[in-house]
């Protein structure tokens, strides 16, 4: 016994602050704790790109991230009639409160005539739990947004964590939470805090503080949360409009300007305009 602890000397020194046994040492978790909607539940993170300790240069950037949508053999800069053209030139800027994706005007408040930055992830998964910490630009015709899109390059599916649109209408004081796709089952919804023009209204504005954005997707189901809060929840299967499973979604975030649901930007006193970006973390089972 004397080369041995006894149970009674075990237990006393696992109550001390700090220490643990080798096998709990190794089997602890590492990284930020799952957030509280999917605590328990059997998720993992499995990416947490942090831009603010981890991705804090171009190089770091470019291993995880491509700068222009996947259609047109990645070199796509834009979508439909927005104004902005996609850019690495001051588009990608590290600051201390994280990844400025920023927006100028370079020839005029015209499309085209504007350069902002954009995210699209290398890594692809299918389901898991979708997060985000951002905080988003003050002025008219912006479009801060933080999604999913098939890496097949068959659109739809789409989910749209957050979209913020202010276009004098809509405004950073509300975000929309939108799925797209028919696939083979309607989409229901089952709980939800949207108001009559599918927009939520958490009484305060998104451009004054940092926010959380996520959603939890399953194969039958997407929860969207803004700031832990469950704002919507719909049944939602992950298909082509044929049918057929999507598969695995890339990562997107992006600062659009212009086009016709945000309208023209109010003048150039706005820009540079900059969506701050601290973390984006995905968690699977």
């Amino acid at each position: 016994m004397s080369s041995l602890l006894s149970r009674r000397s075990l237990v006393a020194l696992l109550a001390l602050p700090g220490f643990a046994l080798a096998k709990d040492r190794d089997d602890a978790p590492r990284g930020p704790r799952a957030p509280k909607a999917i605590d328990g539940a059997g998720y993992r993170l499995v990416k947490d790109w942090d831009f603010r300790t981890a991705i804090r240069d171009g190089e770091a950037l470019r291993r995880e991230f491509h700068t222009r949508y996947i259609y047109e053999n990645g070199k796509l800069d834009r979508l439909k009639d927005e104004w902005q053209r996609y850019r690495d030139n001051d588009n990608h800027q590290f600051t201390p409160e994280g990844l400025a994706l920023t927006a100028h005007v370079r020839s005029g408040l015209k499309p085209g005539g504007i350069e902002s930055g954009m995210l699209r992830s290398r890594w692809v998964g299918q389901y898991g739990y979708y997060e985000a910490r951002v905080k988003v630009p003050k002025g008219r015709g912006l479009w801060p947004a933080f999604w999913l899109n098939p890496e097949d390059q068959v659109w739809p599916p789409e989910i749209d964590i957050m979209e913020i649109v202010n276009n004098g209408r809509d405004s950073t004081r509300n975000s929309f939470h939108f799925v797209h796709g028919k696939g083979p089952r309607k989409t229901t919804t089952e709980h939800s805090r949207l108001d009559k023009h599918a927009a939520y209204r958490p009484g305060l504005d998104y451009a004054d503080d940092f926010h959380t954005f996520a959603v939890e997707w399953t194969e039958d189901r997407v929860r969207h949360f803004v700031d832990d809060v469950l704002v919507v929840d719909r049944r939602y299967e992950w298909r082509h409009n044929d049918g057929r499973d999507a598969g695995p979604a890339h990562v997107l975030m992006n600062l659009a300007v212009g086009g016709n649901w945000t309208g023209a930007p109010e003048s150039e006193a706005i820009f540079p305009a900059r969506l701050l970006v601290d973390y984006i973390r995905v968690w699977q089972k």
